[in-house]
């Protein structure tokens, strides 16, 4: 298939894998992505749900972690994470 009359198509592809190769689609491993024919994309668009990435760990304001050997930036050894690390003042 000519990568010029393809549209890529990413996201959560496993469960509608069938679907797509029934479209025409090739699955790409190069991109990690299903190479699907043009004239097919938005049905292709249509079957896959966008991937969603998990929100980041909210902290409180002028909240940083105490620099303790050990200390991560969502748990911190000098306030037993609940968020009352040093202050920047």
């Amino acid at each position: 298939m000519n990568d010029k009359n393809t549209v890529l198509i990413t996201g959560n592809t496993y469960p509608v894998k069938d679907a797509l190769q029934a479209l025409g689609g090739r699955w790409d491993p190069a991109v990690k992505g299903w190479r699907v024919p043009a004239s097919r994309a938005e049905e292709a668009r249509k079957l896959v749900t966008p991937a969603v990435r998990p929100a980041a760990p909210s902290r409180p304001a002028g909240w940083y972690p105490c620099g303790y050997p050990g200390c991560c930036p969502t748990y911190c050894d000098e306030c037993d994470g609940k968020g009352g690390g040093r202050r920047r003042y």
